[in-house]
C-alpha cells in the first residue's frame, strides 16, 4: 500500500501480507468493548519476561470535537495510491464518546469524495510499547480505513527509510485485517500477516513493540510477529520514534476504483486510542524506552550529549528518553539519541556522549521498596540527581533520595 504524510515526503508500494495466520475473533458488534482507562495492564508479552504496560498517552474522545493538542488534521488528497478522497477536518467529529471519521459522496478540490485523516506528528510520538485502538469499520466497496504509524524522521530521510507500522488496515467489505511493517532494505521491504474478524463491530487492534519484535493482535489474539532484533535485515528504523495516524481513504490501488456511492455517507468509529510503555517485572525493563524522574520531580536530561547531564527536565522530549540495553551479567546501559550514558568513573559529572558501551557505561539496576530505582556504576558508586542544582554525578557511596529515580512517572 502506498501512503503519504501530506506535505511531507512520499513513498510507494502495494501491501502484500507475507505471513498469514487466520484467527477468527467474534465480538458483540453493537457496542464498544467495556474497557476502563487503566493506568497499567497485563497483556501477552513479546518476550519471555513478564511485562506490565503502563499508560502514557491516550485519547478517549469524550469531548465534543477533535482535541487539537493531540491531533493535526490533514487537508487535501495525498497524491498517491490513486485515491479519490479529499481530506478535510469537517469529516472528523467527536460524539457519543467516539471519534467519527465519515466518508461522503461530496466533490471537493477536484475529487469526488471527502473523508478525514489525522496524525500526532509533533504532538506525540513513541518508541516501543503497546499501541491500541478500539475501532468499528463501515465495510463498503471502495473503503480503505487504517490505523498506522510513521517514523518521525520522515522529513529528513523519506519513505520507506523512516519505517511504517500498519496496525490495522481493511478494504471494501472483506473480513480480512492486515498488519504490516514497511522499511528500506535495498528498496521497499515489508513483512506482516492477516487475520479475520467481523469488521463492522468494535474490535481492539494493537501492536506490541520492543527491541526484539513487533507483534499484531486483534482482541488480544496474536496473529503475526516481525523480528527486528539487532537491526536484522536493516530494520533499524523500528528503533526510532513513530507518530500515530488515523484515516479512511476512498478508492485506490488496494481497494480498487469501484465505490458503492449508495453506502455513503459511511463512518469509521474510534472509541479510544491508547499507548502504553512496557515495564518488565522483577528486573530492569530491557528493550524499553523509559524516563527517569528525580526526587526534585524533574526528569533526567541526556542533554543530547553536548554537555554534562542534569536532572532538570520539566517535560519529556527526546533528551529525556533512555533505551535500557542489556549488557549481560546483570548490567544495563542507558542510551539516548543513539549515545550511551557514562559514569565518567565518578571523576567528573556524568555524560551521554559515548558511541559504544564499555565499563563506565554499564550500571547495576537496583529496585527500592517504594518502586524507585538506583543505578550503581562500575566504580561502586551511585548516580545522583544532585537535586537538579548542579550536573549529575556518579560518586555517591550510598543511595538516598537524590540517588533514587522514578521510572516512567
Amino acid at each position: 500500500m502506498k501512503k503519504q504524510f501530506i506535505n511531507l515526503l512520499t513513498r510507494a508500494g502495494v501491501i502484500l501480507a507475507l505471513v498469514s495466520m487466520a484467527i477468527s475473533c467474534k465480538k458483540d458488534q453493537s457496542a464498544p468493548p467495556q474497557a476502563n482507562q487503566a493506568t497499567s495492564i497485563h497483556v501477552t508479552p513479546n518476550t519471555s519476561r513478564a511485562v506490565t504496560y503502563q499508560l502514557i498517552w491516550s485519547d478517549e474522545f469524550n469531548g465534543t470535537s477533535v482535541d487539537g493538542t493531540k491531533w493535526t488534521m490533514e487537508t487535501g488528497n495525498p497524491g498517491v495510491n490513486n485515491e479519490k478522497e479529499y481530506y478535510q477536518a469537517s469529516n472528523a467529529t467527536v460524539s457519543g464518546g467516539n471519534l467519527v471519521i465519515t466518508a461522503k459522496n461530496q466533490s471537493v478540490g477536484g475529487f469526488p469524495y471527502t473523508s478525514a485523516r489525522m496524525n500526532t506528528s509533533g504532538k506525540f510520538s513513541c518508541t516501543y510499547g503497546r499501541i491500541e485502538a478500539s475501532i468499528k469499520l463501515p465495510a463498503f466497496q471502495g473503503s480503505w480505513p487504517a490505523f498506522w504509524m510513521l517514523g518521525t524522521n520522515i522529513n529528513s530521510v523519506g519513505w520507506p527509510q523512516c519505517g511504517e507500522i500498519d496496525i490495522m488496515e481493511q478494504i471494501n467489505t472483506a473480513s480480512t485485517i492486515y498488519g504490516t511493517i514497511h522499511w528500506f532494505n535495498n528498496g521497499n521491504a515489508q513483512y506482516g500477516g492477516t487475520t479475520t474478524t467481523s469488521v463492522t463491530g468494535y474490535h481492539l487492534y494493537a501492536v506490541q513493540w520492543d527491541t526484539n519484535s513487533i507483534s499484531w493482535f486483534v482482541d488480544n489474539n496474536l496473529y503475526a510477529t516481525a523480528n527486528i532484533a539487532n537491526n536484522i535485515n536493516n530494520t533499524g528504523a523500528f528503533h526510532n520514534p513513530f507518530f500515530i495516524i488515523l484515516n479512511m481513504a476512498v478508492a485506490g490501488d488496494f481497494p480498487g476504483q469501484t465505490v458503492n456511492t449508495g453506502a455513503l455517507p459511511a463512518s469509521m468509529y474510534v472509541d479510544y486510542v491508547r499507548v502504553y510503555k512496557g515495564v518488565t517485572s522483577g528486573g530492569p525493563p530491557i528493550g524499553q524506552t523509559i524516563t527517569l524522574k528525580g526526587f526534585n520531580n524533574e526528569y533526567v536530561n541526556g542533554e543530547n550529549g553536548t554537555q554534562a547531564m542534569w536532572c532538570n527536565g520539566t517535560s519529556v522530549g527526546a533528551n529525556e528518553q533512555f533505551l535500557v540495553v542489556d549488557e549481560g551479567g546483570g548490567k544495563v546501559a542507558l542510551k539516548s539519541n543513539n549515545k550511551y550514558v557514562s559514569s565518567e568513573n565518578g571523576t567528573q559529572p556524568i555524560t551521554c556522549n559515548r558511541t559504544t558501551a564499555s565499563t563506565w557505561e554499564t550500571f547495576t539496576w537496583g529496585t527500592n521498596s517504594d518502586g524507585t530505582i538506583t543505578l550503581l556504576g562500575n566504580n561502586g558508586k551511585y548516580i545522583s540527581s544532585e537535586d537538579g542544582t548542579q550536573a549529575m554525578t556518579c560518586n555517591r557511596a550510598t543511595a538516598s533520595t537524590w540517588e533514587a529515580f522514578g521510572v516512567n512517572k
